[in-house]
């Protein structure tokens, strides 16, 4: 099943949740969701399986509840993920592209971690091409969306994530680190856009392949996407 037809991240996130909670009913939290639309296939595949939603962006949210007026598994909030959310409410935690954008991490792990159920699990996602990009106005915005954070201005902060950084805060916070995974491998990613299904499906089972093979550390240079996984004990 195709979840994602341009982002070999959020398919193999995806994968993973539906491989975990097969046959068996689960509440999955998605952390800077959007309008949630990367969901539209899986609540088909899975009917046990419930979402929430959150995301500061209000015209996304109010996008996504239209979309999913009829689908009462699906739950979308305005809520900011830097502020607590509910305690042990949730088998799965999911952020998809946002780690980049927080401008607390520290906050959104402790989030998390209380949010998690004991002995759930967090797939934490972040991106590297704000900061390879040639477009000189987008790398001129990172480091101003930086000092507009400092005055209160958060919605378009960019940071790099620091691998190890990002491991040991995630540590401090209780979690237990299960491991690190390298995605959109470049050129891949811009090679398939716009490919038939066929052809990403076996962009994925490529990008899988190299993941199964090799250390994320080793393709974090190809890599454009990583994903940290956590664990709650």
């Amino acid at each position: 099943m195709l979840y994602s037809k341009n982002n070999a991240a959020k398919q193999w996130i995806l994968e993973q949740l539906s491989a975990r909670f097969t046959n068996r009913s689960a509440k999955i939290l998605d952390l800077a969701c959007g309008s949630a639309w990367i969901w539209k296939n899986f609540v088909d595949q899975h009917p046990l399986i419930q979402i929430v939603g959150a995301d500061t962006d209000t015209v996304a949210i109010a996008k996504g509840k239209g979309a999913y007026q009829n689908e009462s598994r699906v739950e979308l909030r305005v809520a900011d993920a830097q502020r607590p959310l509910e305690e042990g409410a949730y088998d799965a935690v999911i952020a998809l592209s946002a780690i980049e954008h927080v401008v607390d991490r520290k906050a959104f792990l402790e989030t998390v971690f209380r949010a998690l159920a004991p002995g759930g699990v967090a797939y934490l996602n972040y991106d590297d091409g704000h900061f390879r990009s040639t477009d000189w106005k987008e790398r001129v915005m990172v480091p101003v969306s930086q000092l507009l954070a400092m005055v209160g201005i958060e919605g378009p902060y960019m940071k790099r994530v620091d691998d190890v950084e990002f491991q040991k805060m995630a540590q401090e916070v209780g979690f237990r680190v299960v491991g690190l995974r390298s995605h959109n491998i470049a050129p891949l990613k811009g090679l398939f856009k716009d490919a038939d299904d066929e052809s990403i499906a076996a962009w994925y089972a490529f990008e899988e392949l190299l993941g199964a093979q090799l250390p994320a550390e080793r393709l974090r240079s190809y890599a454009y996407s990583a994903t940290l996984v956590l664990e709650k004990v």
